[in-house]
């Protein structure tokens, strides 16, 4: 009797471990990883040879997280100070940082590893948009079919296509995850307002969770601070609005130290990137007003499609034709989440005042979208770069589509939601999800990386490669085979110091280029054949160095300098 008793009491134990929410969160880790595998195919097909877009910033942001994970563990205190655009201090943060993705590099160990990483990450942040505009649209109380198509929107909207060279901005599923965790924490959302149903767990890790997304880089962290000043000023009015309710203790204290956390990571990354413009003057020219006009969408780039966009690349080639910077103007959130959110305005289950307001953000982030193109900016962008702290560093104002993109999501899911009240249309309504993530299917290239070549097998750095560019992606990749020192970069502004280093180098191997790299205490200098062809450096490989402090090594497809 005891053992039967003991059975029957363990059963119901085991039913509560697995309630309707945790197995509704384990399908939706497992969906959201099995969908994003396939949307982002081949991704994970040679994940150790190739990367999706191109051999630009995708090798950079493939390098920082190289980085980043080495400095954790062996320069902790040095995180900034990464081995590029040596000798110069704080080249870490001479572009937007992924510091936070930080975990995934750690014991990263040379080229092939660090592509696997990449890759990993560039499918991540496909599950992860999907997970968090899920559950912000169930936390504010849509079905799950409804959530389903709010997912599917911010994850796949054709828009992202745009920037799939940019995992910064594409890894940003914290933005909808943290504002529902917050929303959680205080009471909100599934029913009326009641603090007494918040969580304070819930509050610190939305907060925590923003930081992270901070941490990720300004260009869509910094919006996203100002997002989150707005929330809270619109959280305080509603709140005096309906009678001001006690807000438990518990919640209090875990804002303050989730909003201490939130602060200190902001400001503290903050500070260093100011620091880095004040000893670069060359980021000021990438700041101005006219840089911001040029990368401002014309009103066109609401309905046009990346190149790449399976569905929409060439019916939207009229609308993306003359566009100068396509990757920052070609906006379509796509067709079905706008039909969607424009029949979530009649159906839904929002009340009147919400879908006004939901309207209103997505007005608001298609205006502020187009940069200077709407009112050339009179009304929005020009005052707000006077008035608001760091909105002067942000330059391509296209980016903002995304909370659109979130909001239309949100209506969606709400007229998604209100339909599937009835049990005959549901079969019907899952294939809109399914639609909608149709439309974010891409034919991205994904391009071979080159092997670097066999002289940086032996050189221990400071080291340059020749030729040497202005922006080298290449180099950073290579560097990952234990982080040597280099003179070469990569970064959204170029240092006065590596603009001279191009020049002076073009001689190379001259006695005035020679002592200009040794005072530099450059000790290896390696020309690479294959990038050779056709330019200065391709005779200069074969050029005799006896009477010059060098010693040559050829090694096939590259030559090596030791500086004497």
């Amino acid at each position: 009797m005891t053992l039967l008793t003991a059975e029957r009491t363990e059963a119901p134990a085991r039913r509560r471990r697995w309630s309707p929410r945790t197995r509704e969160l384990v399908l939706l880790t497992l969906g959201s990883l099995a969908l994003a595998v396939v949307m982002t195919w081949p991704t994970l097909a040679d994940p150790w040879r190739t990367i999706p877009g191109d051999l630009t910033d995708p090798l950079f942001s493939a390098w920082e997280i190289g980085w980043y994970g080495h400095a954790v563990l062996h320069r902790p205190g040095g995180l900034f100070d990464a081995n590029i655009y040596w000798p110069l201090p704080r080249t870490g943060v001479f572009s937007d940082t992924l510091l936070g993705l930080a975990p995934l590099g750690i014991g990263v160990s040379g080229m092939a590893d660090t592509l696997f990483r990449y890759n990993v990450a560039y499918v991540l942040a496909a599950a992860f948009n999907f997970a968090g505009a899920y559950l912000l649209a169930r936390q504010l109380g849509c079905g799950r079919i409804g959530a389903a198509v709010a997912g599917a929107a911010f994850a796949y909207t054709p828009w992202r296509i745009s920037h799939a060279i940019h995992l910064n901005i594409l890894m940003s599923g914290a933005i909808p995850l943290s504002i529902a965790l917050l929303l959680r924490g205080h009471g909100i959302g599934r029913g009326p307002w009641d603090p007494a149903r918040g969580r304070p767990w819930a509050a610190f890790a939305g907060w925590a969770l923003a930081a992270w997304q901070v941490s990720l880089g300004f260009a869509i962290g910094l919006p996203f601070v100002y997002v989150l000043m707005v929330l809270g000023v619109a959280a305080v009015i509603a709140w005096l609005i309906v009678q001001r309710p006690r807000i438990p203790r518990r919640i209090v204290l875990a804002d303050l130290a989730g909003g201490a956390l939130f602060a200190g990571v902001t400001l503290s990354l903050a500070s260093v990137f100011m620091r880095v413009a004040k000893d670069h003057p060359e980021v000021a020219a990438t700041r101005t007003a006219q840089v911001l006009e040029y990368f401002s969408p014309p009103w066109r780039g609401l309905w046009a499609a990346p190149e790449h966009s399976l569905v929409w690349g060439r019916l939207t080639a009229g609308a993306r034709a003359g566009i100068e910077w396509p990757i920052e103007a070609t906006l379509l959130p796509g067709l079905i989440v706008v039909l969607a959110g424009l029949l979530g305005l009649v159906v839904t289950i929002w009340s009147r005042a919400t879908r006004i307001w939901l309207a209103v953000a997505v007005v608001a982030s298609v205006v502020a979208a187009l940069g200077t193109t709407f009112a050339e900016g009179k009304m929005t962008w020009l005052p707000a770069r006077e008035l608001l702290p760091g909105v002067e560093a942000l330059r391509t104002s296209g980016r903002l589509i995304m909370y659109a993109v979130l909001v239309l999501g949100l209506l969606a899911a709400g007229a998604i939601t209100r339909l599937a009240r009835h049990r005959r249309l549901r079969p019907f309504l899952l294939a809109v999800p399914l639609l909608v993530c149709a439309e974010g299917l891409s034919t991205v290239p994904h391009p071979e990386v080159p092997p670097p070549p066999a002289a940086l097998a032996h050189a221990k750095g400071p080291v340059l490669i020749l030729p040497a560019y202005k922006q080298d992606s290449l180099s950073l990749i290579w560097s990952t085979d234990g982080f040597r020192p280099q003179v070469n970069g990569y970064a959204s502004f170029t240092p006065g110091m590596i603009s001279e280093v191009v020049r002076i180098t073009e001689s190379f191997p001259s006695s005035l280029s020679i002592d200009y790299l040794r005072r530099m205490g450059v000790r290896e200098v390696i020309i690479d054949r294959r990038r050779a062809q056709g330019t200065v450096f391709e005779p200069a490989a074969e050029r005799p160095v006896r009477g010059l402090p060098v010693e040559r090594r050829d090694l096939g497809d590259s030559v090596l300098y030791r500086l004497l």
